[in-house]
C-alpha cells in the first residue's frame, strides 16, 4: 500500500460513515410514506416520484453530483434500458437519470437489505435469483407484463458488480431477448465514474469519495424487425457502445 493510500484511508472511512448515516436518516423518514404508497398498485407511480426525490437528495447531501449527458436520446416509453454495473450508486442514480416511470430487476439478495428491501418486497420492482431458472423465468414474465402496460424496464445485464470494475463482465442475454420479443427500443447507458464514488468491496478496504458522477445516455437502438437470431449481435453491439464510453 502506498503512502498516499494510507493517508486517504481515514477520509474514505469517514465519508462512508457520513454516507450511511444520511442513508439511514433519510430512509427512516421516507419509509412510512413508502409503506402507505405501496399499499395499492395505483399508488406505485407516486411512490416512484418520491423515490426520485429521495435519490436526488441522498446523492446531493453526500456530495455525489449526477451529470446527465444525452438526455435527448430517451425515446418514448416503453423501452429497455441497460447499463454497466460498477457500483451500488448505479441503483441510486438511475432514478434521477431516467425521466420516465420504470421497473428495475435486481438480484434477490436485496430482499435481505434492511429498509431498502421495501422496493422489492412490495412488488414495485422485480427480484431475481440468478441461480434459479424458475426465478429467472418468473422475472422475465413480469418484465413482459410491465412493457405491455407501457412501462419501461431497467436491467444491469452483467448480473453483478465486477470485482475489477470499471472493467465489464460479459452481458447476459435476457435484456436483449426481452427487447426483441416485445419489439421495444434498447437504451444503452454508461456510468463513467460510479466505481470511484462507492467501489464494491469491504467497508475499510474499498475506495470511495464524493464527486461528479457522469452518466451518458446513448442513442436508442430500435429492435423492430429483429428476431431471436439477432439477440447475440444486439447484445455485443450494446456491450461495445457502453464499454467504449468508459475512459481507459
Amino acid at each position: 500500500m502506498s503512502i498516499g493510500q494510507i493517508i486517504k484511508r481515514p477520509f474514505i472511512i469517514l465519508w462512508k460513515i457520513y454516507f450511511f448515516i444520511w442513508f439511514l436518516i433519510s430512509m427512516v423518514i421516507v419509509y412510512p410514506m413508502f409503506l402507505i404508497l405501496f399499499g395499492k398498485k395505483k399508488r406505485y407511480k407516486t411512490a416512484f416520484k418520491l423515490k426520485k426525490i429521495w435519490s436526488w437528495f441522498l446523492s446531493l447531501i453526500t456530495g455525489v453530483v449526477l451529470i446527465r449527458k444525452g438526455m435527448e436520446n430517451f425515446p418514448k416509453p416503453p423501452y429497455v434500458l441497460v447499463s454497466n454495473h460498477s457500483s451500488y450508486f448505479d441503483i441510486i442514480l438511475i432514478y434521477p437519470l431516467v425521466p420516465d416511470y420504470f421497473t428495475i430487476i435486481g438480484k434477490s439478495e436485496i430482499m435481505k437489505w434492511p429498509l431498502f428491501n421495501i422496493f422489492f418486497t412490495k412488488g414495485m420492482n422485480i427480484p431475481v435469483d440468478r441461480r434459479s431458472r424458475k426465478s429467472g423465468h418468473n422475472a422475465y414474465l413480469r418484465s413482459v407484463e410491465e412493457l405491455q402496460k407501457g412501462n419501461s424496464m431497467v436491467l444491469f445485464p452483467e448480473g453483478t458488480i465486477p470485482a475489477d470494475a470499471p472493467n465489464m463482465r460479459r452481458f447476459k442475454n435476457g435484456a436483449f431477448k426481452l427487447a426483441i420479443e416485445e419489439q421495444v427500443p434498447i437504451v444503452p447507458v454508461t456510468f463513467i465514474q460510479n466505481y470511484k464514488r462507492l467501489e464494491n468491496g469491504g467497508f475499510l478496504k474499498a475506495p470511495a469519495s464524493p464527486g461528479l458522477a457522469p452518466a451518458i445516455v446513448h442513442p436508442a437502438i430500435e429492435t423492430k424487425g429483429m428476431t431471436e437470431k439477432d439477440i447475440v449481435d444486439l447484445r455485443d453491439r450494446v456491450f461495445d457502445i457502453i464499454q467504449n464510453a468508459i475512459p481507459k
